[in-house]
């Protein structure tokens, strides 16, 4: 009766924290439909309907930053999603499970690195003046390159630093969805005469398909979700058309703007978009693959 009550309590607080973090912050949602003013309070500023989302998409500078969300976190989906299922994939066919578990490891590491611990490894790394990197171009005879105030490398940057703090992460979610596949169909195919890359396509891509699928929308639903702190870390003024997106924008104009009703009616729109990419690329890969999310 005690766990009993233990269990309980535990899961109370959680349902609380939820509710008041999560749930009642949804009401102060309505400033978005008005002209938030300190002096007016809440309740008293003035309604003017969808005015915040008509100025919204009137700004150039919000299409601009629109624009390189969309393109930074299509990036990242199209190199980071498939490489921790390939990751995956051939270390289930390492034979030495001392091995798997030194890579499993050492790709895991980096996602318990803060980003600003990991950033300063960036600048260390990239630093045009005594960067490894540039180092190492020079010693070519190549002219060294600010690899982070450059408009040409920052999204290849942001996407190749996320792919290798991220990738263990999704890694060891694809290995604990491959252990439930059951060894026995790996022996029957081996003596009927299935090659690895038979094996790959009709065992494991299919023993990990419900979860490769929920992980995919989940990635879909924040398409308009770019990872604040590794984009505020890194990025400068130099690199604001390319790598400056809704995030930080809603940063700037929020909080050291004061902004308040048109950053809300932004996170408005980004939740929307977000919920409406859940519901649609569920309904789809349901039909497609007939796995998702319910």
């Amino acid at each position: 009766m005690g766990v009993v009550c233990c269990l309980f309590l535990m899961t109370l607080a959680i349902l609380v924290w939820y509710a008041l973090f999560r749930y009642v912050p949804y009401w102060w949602n309505i400033i978005a439909f008005k002209d938030f003013q300190w002096g007016l309070g809440f309740w008293r500023s003035p309604w003017i309907g969808l005015g915040n989302f008509r100025a919204l998409f009137k700004d150039p500078e919000f299409l601009k930053v629109l624009r390189n969300t969309v393109v930074i976190s299509g990036m990242k989906l199209l190199v980071s999603f498939p490489f921790p299922i390939l990751l995956a994939i051939l270390l289930n066919e390492v034979l030495s499970a001392a091995f798997r578990k030194t890579i499993q490891t050492i790709t895991f590491i980096p996602f318990f690195i803060s980003w600003v611990i990991y950033a300063s490894i960036l600048f260390s790394l990239l630093s045009p003046s005594a960067g490894m990197l540039n180092f190492l171009l020079k010693a070519l005879g190549m002219k060294p390159i600010y690899f982070l105030a450059s408009p040409a490398w920052f999204r290849p940057i942001l996407v190749v630093s996320d792919l290798l703090k991220n990738s263990g992460y999704y890694t060891v979610i694809y290995m604990a969805a491959l252990a439930g596949v059951d060894e026995e169909i790996y022996e029957a195919s081996i003596c009927d005469g299935a090659n690895l890359f038979q094996r790959i396509r009709h065992i494991t891509l299919p023993g990990i398909a419900p979860v490769i699928t929920i992980l995919f929308i989940l990635k879909l639903g924040q398409v308009l979700t770019v990872d604040f702190e590794q984009v505020y870390i890194l990025y400068n003024p130099m690199v604001y058309e390319v790598g400056d997106v809704i995030d930080t924008f809603n940063y700037r104009q929020g909080i050291q703007g004061g902004r308040f009703s048109y950053t809300t009616a932004l996170g408005l729109f980004n939740s929307t978009i977000g919920f409406i990419m859940v519901l649609s690329s569920n309904w789809i890969l349901k039909k497609i693959t007939d796995n998702g999310l319910w």
